[in-house]
């Protein structure tokens, strides 16, 4: 017999597993397309420190946040709410790779001979270049919900018109924001 996602959402509140397993089944192609985009997004900036596991564990995560969250009433398709929901899991995700703590993961250099060689490179001599993430997650952290979304979108060279369209917000209010930014951490983007 064939669900649809109303009728397994009702089962799995009723504590059917085999309904979340059908559910599960049904969108786990979803889940790991999405978190492919991602892993595959940072791979190609050169990022490393992360696995495509990394981003397929939060793609569960936010599929079961998007089961016991979901609610009908509010006029979405489960399938928009999960998009959504995988969206806010991936882009976290990938808000805590890029934090100070984890940028010597993401930088490392691989090293060909000895460190006791006069060739080695002192792997501090970057931190001060490492100073100016810092100052962009304290300010991400000061800012509204949207206006941090906004940025980082910015950072990881989104056009104007798209974020726009992914947010609905403004470009004038996109371009307010990010001359803001660039004003108090004097760097463009």
């Amino acid at each position: 017999m064939k669900y649809n996602d109303y009728e397994l959402l009702d089962l799995i509140y009723d504590n059917d597993e085999v309904a979340y397993d059908i559910m599960f089944n049904k969108y786990k192609p979803i889940i790991y397309n999405k978190a492919l985009e991602y892993y595959n997004y940072l791979k190609d900036n050169k990022c490393t420190g992360f696995t495509l596991d990394d981003f397929y564990e939060e793609g569960i995560i936010a599929f079961n946040n998007a089961v016991r969250n979901y609610d009908p009433n509010k006029g979405s398709l489960f399938y928009s709410f999960l998009l959504v929901c995988l969206s806010s899991g991936f882009n976290l995700l990938y808000r805590n790779i890029l934090k100070l703590k984890n940028r010597p993961l993401l930088k490392y250099k691989e090293l060909d001979f000895e460190v006791r060689d006069s060739r080695a490179v002192d792997p501090y001599d970057d931190i001060d270049s490492l100073d100016i993430y810092n100052k962009l997650d304290d300010y991400l952290d000061s800012l509204s919900q949207l206006d941090s979304a906004i940025i980082t979108l910015r950072i990881n060279n989104f056009k104007y018109s798209e974020i726009s369209n992914l947010l609905d917000v403004s470009s004038s209010h996109i371009s307010r924001v990010v001359k803001a930014m660039r004003e108090k951490l004097k760097f463009s983007c």
